[in-house]
């Protein structure tokens, strides 16, 4: 970080990184609650999944379309938006009386979030220069894990000191005071920022590639951006990396109490791990993807944390599986975890290389296949669990999963600029 130049951009980044504790707090806190909700509701564990599944059915209907709206509007505008509309349903699910009305809170809150991530990732592409862009995307995501960790002594202290609604009705308060956060300090692009300096300004825009409104990267049309191959092989990657880390996310407390036979405790305690390793690999795969790029170039360097991210951590989690007691289970599922998210960097530096203006599009499409991954592996990982009576078998298919996708990401995608074929054609 260079102060004669100026650290405005590193300002917004702190920003974002707040929102992602914001949205998963959010997210996470029904996990939480969810088995006094249980017995509140009388719900089976079918309509737990289906309230559960729900959430991400909303989440990936909006995804495209904040990306789009961010790179048309800005993305600071759209982020605002979810973040007031997902309060308002945080805030009425005590209120989903009747299963239906339940399903309809979260997906509609699921609207909500799904913009945000796209739209984030939008205004890191306006902040950041290109060799930064990894870090950039690491420290955000770096929001992710904290979330989490922080969710859960949180929840459990407001349900002992008050009741599970209050978890609700107090997070439903906390994105609106981020809210007010970006507005005193948070701007769409850095030529918006009252106080930037001009050559932190020219600093950001030289390595971004061409700003010229009339050049070819202003006119890549959807057409361009969809039809390119390589777009959805890495897309397709990311869901492979992404259906291993909700298989953590949903089942790995699971795992410990009921594969690993440990009690509340020691389970609360070793599923924290894995998130608190991801806290520091997040940023340090963004990190490293910067560098190998430089090194490298992008279409290299921007994959090969990825490749060997995903690769290790199918390995370890088979290993991890294998292991003979729960403590050495735990080390190296956690370090599977973090080599996969080690992988998170490099994967949303990808888009501002495909197109600096359009990034928030195809990251929204690249969080769009995520989301397929959330919503089949707790399904999928359950399924296998009551059929094989072994938590084994699901672990090796979300290793194998992850394998496939550094294959892809290996052999199918190439990251480079996108060709603008629409401007080709009006040459010809």
């Amino acid at each position: 970080m260079n102060t004669k130049i100026g650290n405005k951009r590193w300002g917004i980044i702190f920003l974002i990184v707040l929102c992602y504790v914001v949205l998963y707090m959010d997210r996470s806190c029904m996990s939480i609650a969810g088995p006094i909700m249980m017995k509140h509701f009388n719900w089976t564990a079918t309509d737990y999944g289906l309230v559960s599944t729900a959430f991400f059915v909303g989440y990936a209907c909006t995804q495209i379309l904040g990306g789009w709206l961010a790179d048309r509007f800005g993305g600071g505008k759209v982020v605002i938006f979810g973040a007031l509309w997902w309060s308002v349903f945080v805030f009425l699910t005590p209120f989903g009386s009747t299963l239906g009305l339940m399903i309809i809170i979260r997906i509609a809150m699921g609207w909500g979030e799904g913009v945000t991530l796209p739209a984030n990732s939008s205004i890191v592409a306006q902040w950041m220069p290109r060799k930064e862009s990894g870090l950039a995307q690491g420290l955000c995501l770096m929001g992710v894990p904290i979330g989490l960790v922080v969710t859960m002594p949180l929840s459990i202290w407001i349900m002992q000191m008050w009741d599970w609604q209050m978890i609700f009705h107090t997070f439903a308060f906390i994105a609106p005071f981020w809210v007010l956060l970006w507005l005193k300090f948070g701007t769409n692009k850095p030529e918006q920022h009252p106080t930037i300096s001009r050559e932190e300004l020219a600093y950001i825009r030289a390595d971004q590639g061409s700003q010229d409104t009339a050049g070819p990267a202003a006119n890549l049309t959807a057409r361009d951006i969809f039809s390119t191959g390589s777009i959805w092989s890495c897309a397709i990657a990311y869901f492979c990396a992404n259906y291993l880390l909700y298989l953590f996310m949903t089942w790995l407390p699971n795992y410990f109490a009921l594969g690993r036979h440990l009690d509340m405790a020691q389970t609360g305690l070793y599923s924290m791990v894995p998130y608190i390793v991801a806290t520091f690999t997040y940023p340090l795969g963004g990190y490293l993807a910067d560098r190998a790029a430089i090194k490298f170039g992008d279409n290299i360097g921007r994959k090969l944390y990825p490749i060997v991210g995903m690769a290790a951590a199918g390995a370890l989690l088979v290993i991890g599986s294998q292991a003979p007691s729960a403590g050495a289970a735990m080390a190296l599922i956690s370090a599977s975890n973090g080599l996969l998210c080690l992988t998170m960097g490099g994967f949303y530096s990808m888009p501002m290389v495909f197109s600096h203006q359009n990034a928030g599009k195809i990251t929204g499409l690249f969080a769009t296949f995520a989301t397929i991954g959330g919503i089949s592996a707790p399904t999928i990982t359950g399924f296998i669990i009551d059929y094989f009576g072994s938590y084994e078998y699901a672990l090796f298919v979300g290793a194998a999963v992850a394998v496939v996708g550094a294959i892809i990401l290996l052999i199918a995608c190439r990251v480079k600029p996108i060709e603008c074929k629409t401007v080709v054609s009006q040459v010809v």
